[in-house]
């Protein structure tokens, strides 16, 4: 096997233990940190919204992939320690997506054993249903499923054909490429990032370039290199958001002057935004986990105080009393 040190030869033999040491641990734990942020913000905000549990999908199956690339052809052994941390880390932020999640907070079906629910595949194998299931337990069997083929594949196919595990690997890192891109979208469509952690896009952006350097620098296979690139791209696409969407620096109020984008806040309701064109706002209503839409009337006065009254279509029960939405706030000249 090559030899994959860390350490440059002419670095002093002692310093060079502590700096592989070092360099190996922040490969390896650095980029699931952010992660544990993302969860703390789930728990901070008592919900999930806004955050594209696709992520959570695409990592796992990336780093599940590189861990039987690594197999078939070994590269640096830390990267294959890093996807293992990767893949405990995505479990439990979609443990914890899921306990705030709207819809889906039950982990197994009252009408069910937990062996029923291991023997019965029908609803994790549904393509309609992949990866938006009502009980937390699909998640978990879907990933073990996705293992159990993988491993199969790899028993069977890869010892026949030798560029199997050439073809996992460009699979693993073409998806781990394109792993922000559901969130940017989300981004993107919301106008809002309220329930983003910038701890985790700080850690992203950080770890990333620390990776693709990683990988430059110690020959890392092709694959890798090209996808930390690109990803250092849409790390400098999503810190954009964050800092637009989330009312952050100069560049947000550029954009507030632009887009008029607000987001209010009372009492005992949430109310995000979509747009503030023509002295009108397109807004979604959070209110005791129930979802309404509506369009609020502006009106602005001179110290440039502005209120905002209309009533609330609630399209999940149309039989309930409508209610008035009275808000006033301040917003960007």
């Amino acid at each position: 096997m090559p030899n994959y040190s860390t350490v440059p030869e002419n670095v002093p033999s002692s310093f060079s233990t502590l700096l592989k040491l070092t360099v190996d641990l922040m490969m390896i734990f650095v980029p699931s940190i952010g992660y544990i942020f993302q969860a703390i913000k789930f728990k901070q905000t008592k919900s999930s919204k806004g955050f594209s549990k696709t992520l959570c999908l695409l990592l796992l199956l990336a780093n599940i992939l590189r861990i039987f690339f690594w197999l078939g052809k070994p590269f640096s052994i830390t990267l294959l320690y890093q996807s293992m941390v990767v893949i405990i880390s995505q479990i439990y932020l979609i443990h914890v997506y899921l306990q705030y999640q709207d819809k889906s907070k039950r982990n197994l079906s009252p009408e069910k054993t937990i062996l029923e629910h291991m023997t019965d595949w029908k609803d994790t194998l549904s393509p309609s249903k992949i990866w938006n299931w009502e009980y937390e337990i699909e998640y978990y069997k879907f990933i073990v499923f996705f293992f159990f083929i993988i491993s199969l594949l790899s028993a069977v196919v890869g010892v026949r054909i030798t560029k199997f595990f050439d073809i996992i690997g460009t699979i693993s890192v073409s998806i781990e490429t394109f792993i922000e891109i559901p969130q940017i979208k989300e981004n993107f469509i919301t106008k809002n990032v309220k329930n983003l952690s910038g701890a985790m896009v700080l850690m992203w952006f950080v770890g990333d370039l620390f990776k693709t350097t990683y990988n430059i620098i110690y020959k890392s296979p092709i694959q890798m290199i090209l996808g930390g690139i690109i990803q250092n791209c849409e790390d400098i696409v999503l810190s954009s958001q964050v800092v637009i969407y989330g009312n952050v620096g100069p560049l947000s109020v550029l954009f507030r002057k632009r887009f008029k984008y607000i987001n209010l806040e009372s009492d005992d309701k949430y109310i995000e935004s979509k747009s503030l064109m023509n002295d009108k706002i397109d807004f979604d209503v959070e209110n005791n986990s129930r979802d309404q839409m509506g369009v609020l009337k502006i009106n602005k006065d001179s110290n440039n105080k502005i209120s905002l009254s209309n009533k609330k279509d609630d399209f999940e029960n149309n039989d309930e009393e409508e209610e008035d939405i009275n808000i006033e706030t301040d917003i960007g000249k």
